[in-house]
């Protein structure tokens, strides 16, 4: 699994997660993930209007990217709009037709695009994958990671079907404070663990959509390297029809 495909595990999992019914689930794995369903997703859902910055620490300069995703869901058409180093690309789905413009110039999408959008007007939250019987759920006890993210620790490992990334099954650690808040996740690599914690308050009440920091944990020791900021996020307002121009 590629940095970039955990890093959109954590993003996945922070927008979507909600709680359900589980089988064959330990306990108190169960009373902590079923809680979710207070942290969960906003109800009723026609579209979302989200744009997120995305700021990846490196040696030299920070990676700046912004992604701004649309998603009319009784109309069945989205658009994702990504802003990097100068270059801005939209994709969008209409009418099951995916169609690609760079820096306001169209062309053709390139095979595969499509799954970009995989998923994308399923309105309802990956918590409903957690019902799947093959799932492995584990309730850890308290956990730390370096000084960063320290808790109750809930794994899961199955099918998260995370859209666009033709990635079937992972592994991700949930961590709650005694109270039953999620207060980040793990997804565990190769000799390092990618933390992401949660800053703030929810930018929305009801919903997980939260700020987060990303940290790379390596024998005790955590090192930044991303951060991840809602710019704004509306729901059921009217879609902006420029999009699709």
């Amino acid at each position: 699994m590629t940095r970039l495909r955990v890093l959109c595990t954590c993003l996945t999992v922070l927008m979507f997660m909600a709680g359900t019914a589980f089988a064959q689930v330990d306990p108190q794995a169960r009373a902590l993930l079923e809680g979710l369903a207070s942290q969960g997703q906003a109800a009723n859902v026609q579209t979302l209007d989200q744009t997120m910055t995305m700021t990846i620490h490196s040696e030299d300069e920070p990676i700046v990217t912004t992604s701004r995703i649309v998603v009319d869901y009784s109309g069945q058409r989205a658009a994702i709009v990504s802003e990097a180093m100068g270059m801005s690309t939209t994709m969008r789905i209409v009418d099951g037709v995916t169609t690609m413009s760079v820096n306001g110039m169209s062309m053709p999408a390139p095979p595969g695009m499509d799954s970009a959008f995989d998923g994308i007007f399923e309105s309802g939250s990956t918590g409903d994958l957690l019902a799947d019987p093959e799932a492995v759920i584990t309730y850890d006890g308290q956990v730390s990671y370096a000084d960063v993210l320290s808790g109750q620790q809930v794994s899961y490992t199955g099918d998260f079907g995370v859209p666009g990334l033709q990635m079937d099954s992972t592994t991700v650690r949930f961590v709650f404070d005694d109270g039953g808040r999620l207060l980040g996740q793990v997804v565990p690599e190769s000799g390092s663990d990618l933390v992401s914690v949660y800053v703030g308050e929810p930018k929305i009440d009801g919903a997980l959509f939260y700020d987060s920091d990303m940290y790379e944990v390596t024998g005790g020791n955590a090192t930044l390297y991303a951060t991840m900021r809602y710019d704004s996020i509306t729901f059921n307002e009217p879609i902006d029809e420029s999009l699709f121009e």
